[in-house]
């Protein structure tokens, strides 16, 4: 696995299918969620890469044992329109972790696990305030759990007050 910091200079929209579940019943639902998504990405506007998906969750996911949401998206410029029932994002700017991750998808958290190390290492801590995300493209492979599949994974950071 491989680790860059990067700083995001504008506002990104998203737009989307909401999935909300115990984290044990996620996968499914969220695998749902992406294949309902695609099935309707025509009624969705200003699409800027098709081939492309996001997986973005808010900060509530450490230690919660209850409901928790991801937002399976498309990056959108400029927003218009938004379509019946779907939902939208907008990441302000900021500074990110950001991992790439081959491996299984079953084996993701251990990008998580990776990544958290790193930042302890490099006086980095988790910001979390804001949105982690997670980009699909033509080299991820949700279907199986597939040695080749590979997902960025962007997690908002700062450096670690001493």
């Amino acid at each position: 696995m491989r680790i860059e910091i990067m700083q995001t200079n504008q506002i990104t929209s998203f737009v989307g299918i909401r999935a909300i579940s115990l984290m044990t019943e996620l996968g499914d639902n969220v695998n749902h969620a992406f294949k309902g998504l695609i099935e309707i990405k025509n009624e969705i506007k200003n699409i800027t890469n098709p081939e492309v998906t996001y997986g973005i969750t808010p900060p509530n996911y450490k230690g919660n044992s209850g409901l928790l949401d991801f937002y399976c998206c498309y990056e959108v410029d400029p927003l218009a329109n938004l379509p019946h029932g779907m939902i939208q994002i907008h990441i302000l700017p900021r500074v990110y972790s950001v991992t790439y991750y081959k491996g299984p998808a079953s084996k993701t958290y251990s990008a998580y696990d990776f990544t958290s190390n790193w930042l302890k290492e490099n006086r980095y801590e988790y910001d979390d305030v804001s949105y982690y995300f997670e980009k699909y493209d033509e080299k991820t492979i949700r279907e199986n759990d597939d040695d080749r599949n590979e997902i960025t994974i962007y997690c908002p950071i700062k450096k670690k007050v001493s």
